[in-house]
């Protein structure tokens, strides 16, 4: 008999009871299981009913595979990526943005990131010739064929002339400001003159209503795309700004250094401290007609020549001695 009265569980049944409490699931292996869409198994334990491990359909996978490729992860993708032309393969997680995997992964700096909320429209990009903002659109849904273009696809050539007639008319017409916004802006043009080639002012606040500019150039911006639109159209047109070319020369080789190197001098020398310490002149002046008598007199002897430096060593420091207020040892300066 139990504690309680009842009956005391035979050994066969605790071991039975063990043997199926072994396959209690826990909190996370239910949910793992339930996400899977796994059925899970109910036992009765003493009465209370316990979730037993997940029993996952033989159809369920967690990871996806390409072929001739290893399995990936069920978060993961792996997609071709068309930008600007160059068709680029790569492995990106489901909720990885376009513009992460241009920045992060493939080192391309072809958009900035305003506000990361797809509120500024900073870094615009064409997705089909369609403007949509890169930090929004995930990179796991651009892998079927769809054609990316970006700043850096627009240019033709090297130079001014090689630019488009958009990316010229932000820069000369001065559309540009702080350049923060500038990507944008002209992917947002590009895309909209290529559906209205001769767009009103409207038309252009409509188009470009995506992009914020947070210096305030909207007259630059609506006059750079007027401009942009006329020469796309093949008129003849003016910019506010001439641009400026500037020959890269191979760097000259340094003259030849010719007649003879002087010392550098001071048209007005400084002051030094003898300007201002008289006794330091006098201490200098002293030793230098010391030396200029021992180098007259002959002195073969290097004694003697040791005796000399000696002197002139005693003769400074009792000079300086007398700076301290040594008055017996002025003798030495006169």
């Amino acid at each position: 008999m139990g504690e309680a009265g009842g009956q005391t569980p035979s050994q066969a049944d605790q071991k039975s009871f063990a043997e199926r409490a072994k396959q209690t699931v826990t909190r996370r292996d239910f949910l793992i299981g339930a996400g899977a869409g796994a059925a899970t198994a109910v036992v009765v334990l003493g009465g209370a009913a316990v979730a037993t491990k997940a029993v996952s359909p033989s159809t369920t996978t967690t990871t996806t595979s390409a072929a001739g490729q290893g399995p990936l992860a069920a978060t993961m993708r792996r997609v071709t990526l068309n930008i600007d032309g160059v068709g680029r393969d790569l492995v990106v997680d489901n909720r990885e943005s376009l513009w992460e995997t241009m920045n992060f992964q493939l080192g391309l700096s072809n958009s900035n990131l305003g506000c990361d909320r797809a509120q500024c429209g900073a870094c615009a990009v064409l997705v089909d010739g369609k403007a949509v903002n890169s930090c929004t659109v995930l990179s796991s849904r651009l892998g079927r064929g769809q054609k990316i273009t970006t700043v850096a696809g627009l240019a033709t050539g090297p130079g001014v002339a090689g630019l488009h007639p958009v990316q010229r008319a932000y820069w000369l017409d001065g559309g540009f400001q702080c350049g923060i916004c500038t990507r944008g802006f002209i992917m947002s043009t590009v895309a909209l003159l290529t559906a209205i080639p001769k767009p009103t002012d409207v038309q252009i606040a409509e188009g470009l209503s995506g992009n914020i500019c947070r210096c305030g150039a909207y007259k630059k911006v609506f006059t750079s795309v007027q401009t942009a639109a006329a020469e796309m159209r093949g008129e003849k047109v003016t910019h506010l700004a001439t641009p400026v070319t500037i020959g890269v020369a191979a760097p000259a080789a340094a003259p030849a250094p010719t007649g003879t190197a002087k010392e550098f001098t001071f048209a007005t020398p400084f002051a030094t401290i003898e300007d201002f310490d008289t006794f330091v002149s006098r201490s200098r002046s002293a030793m230098a007609s010391s030396t200029s008598a021992e180098a007259s007199a002959p002195s073969p002897s290097r004694g003697i020549q040791a005796s000399s430096v000696s002197s002139r060593s005693a003769i400074s420091s009792r000079a300086w001695a007398t700076r301290s207020g040594r008055e017996g040892d002025k003798r030495w300066l006169n």
